[in-house]
């Protein structure tokens, strides 16, 4: 027996799962990718889930090919972008701070990320749950003693993170302390050895874009998001 193509789902949420599917080269456009994608949407529709997101390339014509013959609508594109030169330097500032969270803050965490990305709480809650392990670090800005933002790390290996779920509350924003909390991780995150540093961001965000470029990453590859009703 040969394997030949997978799909797996991330459940993020309750009502849609993030889809990767691959199938060998050699048997391609033989509808094995399509039968896959039918397979899980009967183990979907049983669970509730009224939607599927893929994520592909933003240079492969023929996934966005395959796509568009399943009928999945294009959503948005982010940018990968890696850290190539860091800009370190950060103006001391005795009335701010990035520390590490603990169980008491999640209430916090939750309903930060929900203001930002505009989800719900539940809807918050539950991406936070599918994304919680013990290889993923989170900590919180604070300015003048109150919590202003959440931002998180995936510890990829010795040498390597990711930092997601980066957001300053709607009020506490224009006041530079994006620019604070992420160069406070990007040292933390050096001083345990990781510095080899990737995040992602939505191509049409330009504020975000100005601050992740003056910290010093740059765009590596770009990646579509399409949805697939169920």
């Amino acid at each position: 027996e040969q394997l030949i193509g997978y799909l797996q789902a991330f459940a993020y949420l309750p009502t849609e799962w993030e889809l990767n599917v691959f199938v060998d080269p050699d048997y391609r456009k033989q509808g094995i990718f399509t039968a896959l994608v039918e397979a899980a949407r009967t183990r979907a529709t049983e669970a509730g889930v009224e939607a599927f997101t893929f994520v592909i390339d933003d240079a492969s014509e023929s996934g966005q090919a395959v796509l568009e013959r399943l009928g999945a609508e294009y959503r948005m594109t982010e940018y990968n972008m890696v850290l190539k030169k860091a800009q370190l330097f950060l103006k001391a500032d005795p009335d701010f701070e990035l520390r590490e969270a603990t169980a008491d803050d999640r209430p916090f965490i939750v309903e930060t990320l929900g203001k930002s990305f505009g989800n719900t709480d539940e809807e918050a809650e539950s991406i936070y749950q599918a994304i919680e392990s013990d290889d993923r670090i989170t900590f919180i800005g604070v300015a003048s003693g109150k919590s202003i933002g959440v931002i998180r790390a995936y510890l990829a290996s010795d040498t390597q993170a990711s930092i997601h779920a980066f957001a300053v509350r709607p009020e506490a924003q224009g006041n530079g302390y994006g620019k604070k909390m992420l160069k406070l991780m990007v040292q933390a995150l050096f001083r345990t050895g990781r510095t080899q540093l990737e995040l992602d961001v939505e191509t049409d965000n330009d504020r975000a874009l100005d601050l992740y470029k003056e910290a010093g990453f740059v765009v590596h590859r770009g990646y579509q998001f399409h949805v697939l009703a169920v």
